[in-house]
């Protein structure tokens, strides 16, 4: 590891910056609200900055770059799509989630339909979060493995009990904060990145666009095909429908928009995070073909090891070919990829089962204060399941960024049906949508072992319809077998 005084320097500083805020968050935790909501006191740009720092940080930070590095930039195009999904959410749940005054968004669930929806919901949310948040685990602690020497299972140790410290004592106020510092630095790192890559090729930026094929800056592809993940037309519609349901079903990004005071300031954060995800996104993609230029056209050569895993690619040159100082603020990057990922899913399962499941079923009717210590209790529980899942994902071979999607593709369409039924329609049946959901993801699952028995691995549907096919198997299903309620809930 080849580390200067300035790069120790960098990371001491870094890490006692998460220290100061998980402990000045945790001076006002009197209760569950504050615990998991701030007390609805937090301003809507700092949900902004959080919301981008969870949901573009450890994929887009490793996994992008690799992605361009391999092909080109046709991950760019489920932004558009992504962008449409937002505006949904804006104006069909947040109005719908803050009118029940819900700490969990599964509780809106429970008022409209009853507890089999919001258990069955609740427990899907456990399932997919804990994968999903297992990949952004896996990538980062990769990343700095690479960078660091290290072996793979001490890192995600390290990086686990380091955001466990501050998400325990301070809750999502330190979470949603220590996540604006953290998008601040690993953006900044990786435009210091570029700057120093540039450097690198002859004739900067006009040299990587000689250096490089047309094709490899390419963004739209508008070819028909129901089994490429890649086109604008599936890119559009699954970017609409997975962002529908990443942020509209899943309390681990919808819980930083009900922090904010009003409705509508939550709804400003949400739309502003739509229309930035196209630059983060490019700038990454942009990190990518940089480091192929610098790699392949420009003939250094990379190792073995790195070579079959291009996911790595980025955290190699960070060691390699960074002066000392940058190469500290980098992998401090890395470090805050992994902190913003992981310290919101902690925070978001713990607040899911205390208010879904403990609170009204295992122990209601206690106090604040046995609920906040419930509440610490569950994060260091989710934090030990979240290393055991990234270990166990650890296994699966493939590019990271598209296995991130990849494994919450088999119930977001589940959870999102359910929602949708919910806000878009009068009927009922609390029941027959634990059947639906459940159908739903194993309609998908099917596809899956469809594939691998009798198809010898040839796509019979591309992932990126998974989201959409379960989403609509669920409404069509619950809608079908419901009837109208009787409680006088009235629908946005």
């Amino acid at each position: 590891m080849n580390f200067a005084p300035l790069d120790y320097l960098i990371l001491v500083a870094y890490f006692l910056s998460l220290g100061t805020i998980g402990w000045i968050a945790s001076r006002r935790e009197k209760n569950t609200e504050d615990y998991f909501l701030g007390g609805r006191r937090i301003p809507w740009w700092a949900v902004t900055l959080s919301i981008l720092a969870t949901e573009v940080s450890a994929v887009t930070f490793i996994g992008a770059p690799g992605d361009s590095y391999r092909g080109n930039y046709a991950y760019l195009q489920f932004a558009f799509g992504s962008l449409l999904g937002r505006v949904l959410i804006a104006f069909l749940f947040l109005p719908a989630f803050y009118k029940g005054k819900v700490t969990s968004i599964y509780e809106f669930l429970g008022q409209r339909f009853g507890n089999h929806s919001r258990l069955t919901a609740a427990s899907f949310f456990f399932i997919t979060r804990l994968l999903a948040s297992g990949v952004r685990l896996l990538i980062v602690s990769l990343a700095l493995s690479v960078v660091t020497g290290f072996s793979l299972v001490p890192i995600i140790v390290v990086v686990a009990l380091i955001a466990l410290g501050y998400t325990l004592i301070g809750g999502i106020k330190a979470v949603i904060w220590t996540d604006v510092l953290q998008f601040s630095i690993f953006m900044g790192g990786a435009l210091l990145a570029i700057f120093f890559l540039l450097r690198e090729i002859p004739g900067g930026w006009n040299g990587l666009r000689t250096y490089l094929e047309p094709g490899k800056f390419k963004v739209f592809d508008f070819s028909f095909s129901l089994t490429s993940s890649t086109i604008f037309w599936v890119a559009l519609v699954n970017g609409c429908f997975q962002t529908f349901a990443a942020l509209g079903t899943d309390q681990d990004l919808t819980q930083r928009m009900l922090t904010c005071k009003k409705l509508g300031g939550g709804q400003r954060a949400l739309i502003l995070t739509g229309f930035i995800d196209f630059p983060v996104v490019f700038i990454y993609l942009l990190l990518g073909s940089c480091l192929f230029c610098f790699y392949q056209s420009m003939g250094n050569p990379l190792p073995p090891h790195i070579a079959a895993d291009l996911d790595t690619v980025f955290p190699h040159f960070i060691v390699t070919g960074l002066p000392a100082g940058v190469r500290g603020l980098l992998i401090a990057s890395i470090f805050a990829a992994a902190m913003s990922s992981l310290d919101s899913a902690i925070n978001a399962l713990s607040s899911s089962a205390v208010m879904d499941i403990y609170k009204p079923f295992i122990r209601p009717g206690r106090s604040q204060k046995h609920y906040l210590r419930a509440s610490r209790i569950f994060v260091v529980i989710f934090c030990i399941l979240l290393v055991a899942s990234a270990l166990l994902l650890n296994r699966i071979e493939g590019g990271k960024l598209w296995l991130g999607f990849k494994v919450t593709g088999f119930t977001y369409g589940a959870m999102l049906g359910v929602f949708l039924l919910g806000v878009l329609t009068r009927r009922s049946n609390d029941r027959m949508n634990l059947w639906a959901m459940i159908s739903s993801s194993l309609l998908l699952l099917s596809f899956t072992m469809i594939e691998k028995v009798f198809l010898d691995g040839a796509t019979l549907l591309a992932w990126p319809w998974y989201v959409v096919v379960g989403t609509a198997w669920t409404f069509l299903w619950g809608w079908f077998f419901s009837h109208h309620p009787h409680s006088t809930y009235v629908t946005l």
